[in-house]
């Protein structure tokens, strides 16, 4: 019985034993989970700045695009209303000559 009593305590010391190499490797899984999502949380910050300036940069690249588009219409509409008006000018001269031969009589 003494050889008996004396392998069961000597599992149960292993045990003991093999519980704080247990604990300590628990501590360590724990340790790199909190590193790794640490690690993540910054790669996913980073990630999240830097899409916020390519999207900024986007932003500014059609802005600049737009008003140069804007600039080129209004361009083309003032252009448009210069030749308008010189056609428009042409015609009052044309309409003033008419008038003025059939008000006038020509003797």
């Amino acid at each position: 019985m003494d050889a008996r009593d004396a392998a069961i305590k000597a599992k149960l010391e292993a045990v003991k034993d093999n519980s704080a190499e247990i604990k300590a490797l628990e501590d360590q899984a724990n340790a790199i989970m909190r590193a790794a999502r640490a690690e993540i949380a910054s790669a996913l910050n980073k990630m999240r700045k830097e899409t916020a300036e390519e999207v900024e940069k986007l932003l500014q690249e059609g802005k600049r695009r737009m008003e140069a588009e804007l600039e080129e219409a209004l361009e083309a509409l003032e252009k448009e209303r210069d030749e308008t008006v010189l056609a428009l000018e042409k015609q009052i001269v044309q309409l003033e000559e008419e008038i003025v031969k059939k008000v006038l009589p020509v003797s």
